[in-house]
């Protein structure tokens, strides 16, 4: 790919990236944050396959984007919302976030500051060896990893079910 167009799209990731992380903070509809952050997602796995990570990035689309957005969506449709919206209990910590936010990026700066990589770091992995792996010698503790998320599934449905009784009240 010409170096010139190569560029165009990354800084085209990195203004995008910003402005949906953003989106996904500074929405107040949390349906729309939600979106924002499937968007967000998305271009990460764009910056995965530009990177020649296709596993990354085939990855990033089933685990985040389908189960863990989907998982999301999920919660907020059981949650009521405007419940908690009606009560403003965490914006009088907005300037303790803030100031933690920018100590931690201030920190993560003069960290990486000196921090030089090489052009070869990037090492060619099997998938073919990671996908035999991951049926065969870690086969069981996936599928135990696969029921307890399924259990802690079906416990939030059960939690945040409302019974016949809740509803009566209201």
């Amino acid at each position: 790919m010409n170096q010139v167009i190569e560029q165009i799209f990354y800084i085209y990731f990195f203004i995008s990236l910003t402005v949906f992380s953003i989106g996904v903070i500074a929405s107040r509809n949390v349906i729309h944050s939600a979106f924002f952050l499937l968007i967000f997602l998305l271009h990460v796995a764009a910056i995965f396959l530009f990177l020649n990570a296709e596993f990354l990035m085939i990855i990033q689309i089933i685990v985040y984007v389908g189960g863990v957005l989907a998982l999301f969506i999920f919660a907020i449709m059981i949650m009521n919302i405007k419940e908690e919206l009606k009560h403003k209990r965490f914006v009088k910590f907005s300037i303790a976030g803030f100031s933690v936010g920018f100590l931690f990026l201030a920190g993560l700066y003069i960290f990486l500051r000196g921090v030089k990589s090489s052009e070869n770091v990037l090492i060619k992995s099997d998938v073919t060896l990671l996908g035999k792996l991951l049926y065969s010698y870690y086969f069981l503790p996936f599928e135990i990893l696969s029921l307890v998320l399924l259990i802690a599934l079906i416990g939030g449905i059960i939690i945040a079910r409302k019974t016949p009784f809740d509803r009566e009240v209201k």
